[in-house]
């Protein structure tokens, strides 16, 4: 009895260990070993939007609750006109995000936004392009799926730009449900990516 006790024990043992190594050394590994620049010129390539961004951190917190934060993401047109800024992006998603094309975000929390929504002569907007232009083989899968979940905005300007016109709005905080996000991103029909 003794000897199988031992070995429950040691099996305990190394699954503990086991866990305290993936929610604490693989998230650090991780954040230590993501090449932004890469990951910049994956956006390039699939978008033709020029993207910074100063930082990228991953957290497995014990529940397994994942973050990712991403600190001054920066995007502009390939003409160098400004889209979206943000100085800090907080996802919440799972493990599995992290190992699959199939993103399950469960929440976002976005701090000091700046979008620039454009409107071309024609009455086109201009980021009605992006979706031609996307291609998600560049980032590994022929489709991507996204499952949508709340965003939260502190500090949230929208700037207005119309071929006559300027306009801003600033929200000090704005709320967005899981089925806005949703109806948002479906707006878009991208090709290869996959909105549920």
């Amino acid at each position: 009895m003794s000897k199988y006790k031992n070995t429950l024990l040691i099996f305990l043992a190394l699954v503990l260990f086991a866990y305290a190594g993936f929610i604490s050394v693989f998230p650090a590994f991780l954040t230590k070993t993501f090449n932004i620049d890469e990951f910049e010129q994956k956006i390039y390539d699939a978008t033709s939007i020029v993207t910074t961004i100063d930082d990228i951190e991953y957290k497995i917190l014990p529940n397994f609750k994942t973050i990712i934060i991403l600190r001054n993401w920066s995007s502009k047109y390939i003409d160098e006109q400004p889209l979206f800024d943000a100085r800090y992006i907080e996802i919440e998603t799972t493990p599995m995000s992290l190992f699959t094309k199939n993103f399950n975000i469960k929440s976002m929390y976005l701090k000091n936004i700046v979008y620039k929504d454009q409107i071309l002569p024609d009455g086109t907007n201009k980021i009605a392009f992006l979706p031609e232009a996307f291609n998600s083989e560049l980032f590994g899968a022929k489709k991507i799926t996204i499952v949508p979940g709340p965003v939260r905005v502190k500090n949230f300007k929208i700037v207005y730009i119309g071929p006559k016109s300027y306009k801003e709005q600033s929200y000090r905080e704005k709320t967005y449900d899981k089925s806005e996000v949703k109806d948002f991103l479906s707006s878009f029909t991208f090709s290869h990516v996959e909105i549920k």
